[in-house]
């Protein structure tokens, strides 16, 4: 694990910390994706399915670097190649490689999991703003997780967002990256104020 937590960072996820996932089935997968919100988790199904670790959980950070419009850019389809070098599609990005092939999607989380003894990436959704964390191994996902409580969309039981309980260590080269992206950009103020005003109307609307 040290060698790909060198290169991309990882997280904690400490002990009791809820994991949200928009998905029917209540059942423990080999691959399965949470949001670090409840109202995220919402946008992919009504009913939210809410989770809890029962152990610190150690993942990576696939977090490239962020942009002054504080999109969150994925470090996935660089992990991808890295791991499979040969692949001869070499311009595959974030849902090529979770959602669209469904197979590729498992080698790579089998591969992490039996070669560098990884159990999950903390990522961006779609490289938006929104974090998610994907877990792997349904044995081991069935020790470290627990399914508590199931919800809908309108529920305001679970407001907080778990992000702030996971503890983050990126590499140098996000800190460098985003840097120069803040830097160079043209007007990073109103990026910002673009942004604020997107968030303002999502939180009169989910409230």
């Amino acid at each position: 694990m040290q060698q790909l937590t060198y290169t991309y960072g990882h997280c904690i996820i400490p002990k009791n910390t809820w994991l949200f996932r928009g998905h029917a089935d209540e059942s423990v997968d080999d691959c399965m994706f949470f949001a670090t919100k409840h109202w995220v988790a919402g946008a992919f199904n009504d009913k939210i399915q809410v989770w809890k670790t029962v152990t610190d959980i150690e993942i990576l950070f696939l977090v490239d670097y962020i942009k002054p419009n504080c999109r969150v850019i994925s470090a996935l389809p660089r992990l991808y190649k890295n791991i499979f070098p040969s692949d001869s599609n070499s311009n595959l990005n974030d849902l090529d490689i979770k959602h669209w092939d469904i197979g590729r999607r498992n080698g790579l989380a089998r591969q992490l999991f039996d070669e560098y003894n990884i159990y999950g990436w903390l990522s961006s959704i779609e490289d938006k703003v929104e974090l998610e964390v994907c877990l792997f191994d349904k044995q081991t996902n069935s020790r470290q997780l627990i399914l508590v409580d199931t919800t809908d969309r309108n529920s305001k039981k679970y407001f907080k967002d778990s992000l702030q309980r996971i503890k983050i260590f990126p590499p140098k080269a996000f800190y460098d990256k985003t840097a120069k992206e803040l830097t160079t950009h043209s007007d990073i103020e109103e990026s910002y104020k673009q942004h604020q005003k997107y968030f303002n109307v999502g939180i009169k609307h989910y409230t």
